[in-house]
């Protein structure tokens, strides 16, 4: 009885620190609160020369929210998803920087160390939640730029 306790507990723990599944079939809009919400991603890695500094290898991410309508105030980003090839990085929402521009434009960021192939492009999902309804928004194909 006692190995079947622990047994089932250490399920219980490792079902609970799995990632949600991401809906990897979605497309870059999603209409939140009659607002249609369009995702537009710009990845980049900084090369520029540094005095004195170890130069890390992070990606930059800008990834901008943008709707006709205002975007409802209480929309949480609860994780942003990176997939190249057979890799998958996932990003706490914690771990990411929400700015408003405007009522109708955010900005997402983060850098991020990865190990990735920056010559092949990367697919993005970002899994918005509004009043407990959980939203994918996956754009496609983003090539990742390099800054000097």
């Amino acid at each position: 009885m006692k190995k079947f306790t622990i047994v089932s507990l250490a399920l219980a723990l490792l079902a609970g620190c799995s990632s949600p599944q991401v809906g990897w079939e979605q497309d870059a809009k999603v209409t939140i609160d009659k607002a249609e919400v369009q995702l537009t991603t710009n990845l980049w890695l900084n090369k520029m020369p540094t005095i004195g500094e170890l130069q890390e290898q992070n990606l930059h991410a800008a990834l901008y929210l943008e709707s006709t309508q205002p975007l409802p105030a209480d929309l949480e980003v609860d994780q942003v998803t990176l997939r190249q090839g057979d890799d998958t990085w996932f990003i706490d929402g914690d771990a990411v920087e929400i700015r408003s521009h405007t009522e109708n434009q955010w900005e997402v960021v983060f850098a991020w160390q990865l190990e990735l192939d920056p010559s092949q492009p990367v697919d993005v999902a970002l899994q918005l939640n509004h009043q407990g309804n959980l939203q994918w928004m996956v754009e496609k194909q983003v090539v990742i730029d390099t800054v000097y």
